[in-house]
């Protein structure tokens, strides 16, 4: 199954007549750009997939299927609200949907469901095996020869599945939700600009850390919005006071400076731009 850590719904504004988008891809050290649909863009095969058909109750696909799903089908809403500049008029539910949405581009970023899959198996594996006098003297002779062996045993797949079990409580972590509601929304159109904003596929801009005093957050929206949430007035009023063919540039370049392999575009006219910014690039 295909796991799109760039939602479809997101990557359509860029969209042209075509149904296809402008992609820049640079992948060992070679650059290409080409046209493609949101559907054959940012997602990997099976990268939140559980190992088994089931696990512990859980089916395979219940990351996409059930939570993702349910997230950016809400995330669509409200995107659609912020396009129409509707931002005041969001409701506490859709401010937390968006929230959700926002972390989870974060948490579904391949890098790091790789780190989760593998520090939580580790962890998992480490804690089974501390203290096996303590199993030995509650297992019968017939037990796994260890706690960990018995896991395998009772729960198949459990072990090496167990930082996707709760890749949902992640999604719904208070802590750092409640500081992005918190956090002062903004919507800023770029119509008046020659240039158009740019789409990574690591697509939200942190800059700075969750509890950074001048904390922003951006996410680019469509080709002539994005959204930005700051906190402090510092931020507020370096936005209140840009100019806005300046802010574009900065965004598009913090965009394309943290991309992982593919930015997306309308069309091919940022492509100088872009490879400016990817260094060691081979045409």
């Amino acid at each position: 199954m295909r796991n799109h850590y760039v939602p479809q719904f997101l990557q359509r504004p860029w969209t042209g007549a075509d149904g296809a988008l402008q992609v820049f891809r640079m992948k060992a050290g070679r650059f290409e750009t080409f046209r493609q649909v949101p559907k054959g863009n940012g997602y990997e095969e099976d990268m939140l997939s559980l190992t088994k058909d089931t696990v512990a109750g859980m089916d395979k696909h219940a990351i996409e299927k059930v939570v993702l799903q349910s997230i950016d089908n809400e995330a669509s809403k409200v995107r659609d609200k912020l396009e129409a500049g509707q931002l005041t008029s969001l409701t506490l539910e859709e401010r937390s949907a968006w929230v959700r949405f926002i972390m989870s581009l974060q948490l579904r970023q391949p890098s790091n469901v790789l780190y989760l899959r593998n520090e939580s198996e580790s962890v998992l594996r480490k804690n089974l095996a501390e203290a096996p006098e303590e199993y030995e003297a509650l297992a019968g002779q017939s037990a796994p020869a260890t706690l960990e062996e018995w896991t395998e045993q009772i729960f198949p797949g459990a072990i090496e599945n167990f930082g996707l079990s709760f890749f949902h409580e992640l999604l719904n972590d208070p802590g750092v939700g409640n500081k992005l509601l918190r956090l002062r929304w903004w919507v800023y159109d770029f119509n008046a600009c020659s240039n158009h904003l740019l789409l990574a596929d690591n697509p939200c801009v942190f800059a700075g850390g969750i509890d950074h005093p001048n904390l922003a957050v951006v996410l680019p929206i469509s080709p002539r919005k994005a959204f930005l949430a700051t906190r402090g007035e510092l931020g507020a009023r370096a936005i209140r006071e840009a100019d806005p063919k300046v802010l574009v540039g900065r965004l598009n370049d913090a965009s394309v400076k943290q991309a992982k392999e593919r930015v997306f575009a309308r069309d091919e006219s940022p492509r100088r731009f872009i490879e400016n910014r990817w260094p060691s690039v081979v045409a």
